[in-house]
């Protein structure tokens, strides 16, 4: 009786089965990744766990791998054609985007769907999915990170393959930096390194040197956009073994540097040459169960497969996220494709769950979110979050509507060189060029401490109005002075050639804005009016008539003859009244007529006394200094442009050249020179020392003083519209 219970009860677990087998639907999945690198092996692995996870009783996975050691195009093509005679149904692909296009083209002919889980925005394929977080997001999110500083250059870094896969990323990562008026000093590309540590360093160190070498380069600011894991470790060793990673830079990393934290970076590295760099990543939400229970699962299955090879760390990355979620996308495409791959296509294009990676939608019509993270001692720290629609936000504004924060407000951010006080400027220090003795100015004043110039010890008019103008910029700029003789060899024109040569940055001094200069170099906002007068000497005439010229003598007739009148009449007027024998008689005037008469005159003679003491008045102060204009012999100062603007713009012939401001009174008074044209910024200097002498005619008008330097300073220019302003 037993038995005949446990035959029936094994037919009815064969009947089950046999059912089962009917309604099941298996699916065989293809993967071509390349394991040599952190991010493949987690790839892998979160494949493998995944399938797992979703594997059912009504949905069997079969996940089969393949492995690509390199990114010839011609073996991924191979590969995709072997997994698919092999049974897979839908394809997991990583790799160039000469790979992918050849996969997809696999695809499209056997009409199998392919995933891509790599950058490849560009193609557009029928049978190709996109699952790779959207490169138009991280760019924007990079580009929000240098405005939100107010950087206005940056150096761009990047690891390209041999088909310029990265290079595409790299130019929407330029149209976004323009965007935000933002322009890429240099970009620094590296070709695949898959060399030996020793070459890989030889590669870095000459090229790091190279751009340091460039002196039109100003940027300390470096995005850098993708790297693998080996030229990240000697990249990041190179750059502060060279200096580079020191107080005034700023260093912004894309995901595939800053998800290595976690991963294959360790500590030691990670506090010894990656301090204060900046790091963006999207966001995952940690906290979550489905989370939790994969990242167990995942770090098992890590540990168990590569902890052979020097994996010391297992936690997931952003990477092994999203092919979770890749996986995700197909189970649920399959239970609405009834087996039909064109269908499974279309769910899964149309596919809208929030996976562990956030919103996944493969349409990319998702608003991704990255965290931006500080690294700071050993570790990192969370600094906040940006998105497309919000901006950057923390979890204490995230509902803040109005809030349109910069990332500057929402943490201290540690800076390389262990600054925290303010955020860089983002340029490299400025070697600038001050002129010791300019031609009227009196020499620097200048403190040796040793043998070494101090450069806050360093003044004068124009080395202070540099500094004041750099006040009002709000960023810490750091720079060195090169105090140059003025001689005769060495003219303002030569100061001038150092900027366009890029010997130096930026000249201090009295340097004129000419627009033979300005064709070489650009001029700051100008700080001080200039133009060119003409000086001549003045003759002092004999003051021993001077009473007499306020009036011409036809006046002083008239006033005689008026005063003359006035007494025959007042007298007559009187006679009669009166019968006087004699005008002197003391008694008051009694003829009405006579006194209208004195109060009229009185009134003249008020009119003529006010008149007369303004003429005097006049005479007394310019009228005894009378110019001598006389412009057959001019004189100029020898060192400036002035001799061949008075040549060319006014057409003087006889140009006396005037090497020492002392010898201008010596050159008038024995006839070397009938004039003079100077600089009017000088002109007051030169009246104070010298009374004979006067401005005369009309100034001709020049671009004034300003401080020379490449265009590329905008800085500079900024800084001395605010100082004008104010």
């Amino acid at each position: 009786m037993e038995s005949n219970k446990t035959q029936f009860l094994l037919c009815l677990l064969f009947l089950l089965a046999w059912l089962n087998r009917g309604t099941g639907y298996t699916l065989s999945i293809g993967a071509i990744l390349d394991t040599r690198s952190r991010i493949g092996k987690e790839q892998i692995v979160a494949l493998e766990v995944a399938a797992r996870r979703f594997n059912t009783s009504s949905q069997v996975l079969l996940l089969n791998t393949t492995e690509v050691q390199s990114t010839d195009p011609l073996q991924a093509v191979s590969s995709a054609e072997q997994l698919i005679q092999q049974g897979a149904q839908v394809i997991i692909s990583t790799g160039t985007w000469p790979q992918i296009l050849g996969i997809s083209d696999v695809g499209k002919h056997q009409e199998v769907p392919i995933i891509s889980l790599t950058s490849s925005g560009f193609l557009n394929k029928p049978f190709l999915v996109q699952m790779s977080y959207p490169d138009s997001d991280l760019v924007n999110c990079l580009a929000a990170i240098v405005k939100s500083y107010k950087w206005r250059r940056v150096i761009t870094v990047y690891e390209d393959d041999d088909y310029g896969t990265v290079s595409g990323t790299a130019l929407l990562l330029s149209h976004a930096l323009q965007d935000v008026s933002v322009q890429i000093d240099y970009s620094l590309v590296f070709p695949p390194m898959d060399l030996e540590s020793y070459y890989a360093s030889t590669i870095i160190e000459d090229k790091l040197n190279h751009m340091k070498e460039r002196r039109e380069i100003i940027s300390t600011v470096y995005v850098i956009l993708r790297m693998s894991e080996n030229l990240v470790k000697a990249f990041f060793q190179e750059a502060t073994e060279l200096g580079m990673m020191h107080n005034g830079s700023a260093w912004i990393c894309g995901p595939d540097i800053t998800t290595l934290l976690d991963s294959s970076l360790n500590s030691s590295f990670v506090s010894n040459y990656m301090q204060g760099v900046i790091g963006v990543r999207p966001y995952v939400n940690e906290s979550t169960t489905e989370y939790v229970e994969f990242s167990n699962s995942f770090q098992q299955s890590f540990k168990y497969k590569y902890e052979s090879n020097n994996e010391t760390t297992f936690n997931p990355g952003v990477y092994a996220v999203r092919s979770y979620d890749a996986m995700h996308v197909i189970t649920l495409a399959a239970n609405k494709s009834e087996r039909n791959n064109s269908l499974l296509v279309k769910s899964m294009l149309e596919s809208n769950f929030t996976g562990l990676s956030g919103l996944v939608t493969p349409l990319g019509n998702s608003d991704l979110i990255f965290q931006v993270i500080n690294v700071v001692g050993k570790s990192y720290k969370e600094i906040g979050f940006w998105s497309n629609s919000s901006g950057f936000y923390n979890k204490y504004s995230r509902f803040n509507l109005n809030a349109s924060l910069s990332l500057e407000q929402l943490s201290v951010v540690l800076w390389p060189g262990e600054a925290t006080n303010a955020s860089p400027a983002g340029i490299r220090t400025l070697k600038i060029s001050a002129i010791r003795n300019s031609i009227w100015g009196e020499p620097k004043r200048i403190k040796l401490n040793g043998s070494t110039i101090e450069t806050t010890s360093i003044s004068g008019f124009c080395i202070d109005v540099f500094r004041d103008a750099m006040t009002r910029f709000n960023r810490e700029i750091s720079w060195e002075f090169q105090l140059i003789n003025r001689t005769s060899e060495f003219s303002y024109d030569d100061f001038v050639n150092k900027v366009y040569s890029e010997d130096v940055d930026i000249v201090v001094g009295d340097v004129t804005i000419t627009s033979s200069r300005a064709e070489k170099v650009s001029f700051t906002e100008p700080f001080i009016a200039s133009g060119i007068p003409t000086i001549v000497p003045i003759k002092r005439e004999n003051v021993g008539w001077t009473l007499l010229k306020p009036f011409t003598p036809n006046l002083w007739m008239t006033i005689f003859f008026l005063l003359f009148y006035n007494f025959c009449v007042i007298w007559y007027l009187e006679k009669m009244t009166r019968h006087l024998t004699t005008i002197f008689e003391a008694h008051e005037i009694g003829s009405f007529y006579s006194k209208t008469v004195i109060i009229s005159w009185l009134l003249v003679v008020l009119i003529i006394s006010n008149c007369f003491t303004a003429n005097l008045s006049s005479i007394l102060v310019a009228d005894q200094l009378k110019p001598v204009v006389d412009t057959s012999k001019i004189g100029c100062d020898n060192d400036s442009f002035v001799v061949k603007y008075l040549e060319n713009a006014l057409n003087f012939n006889k140009i006396i050249p005037i090497e020492d401001p002392k010898e201008y009174s010596d050159a008038f008074e024995n006839g070397t020179i009938t004039a003079a044209y100077i600089e009017s910024p000088y002109v007051p200097e030169f009246l104070s020392k010298n009374k004979n002498y006067a401005v005369y005619g009309e100034t001709q008008m020049l671009g004034g003083f300003a401080f020379v330097s490449k265009l590329s300073f905008y800085f500079l220019f900024l800084a001395f519209v605010f100082s004008i302003i104010n």
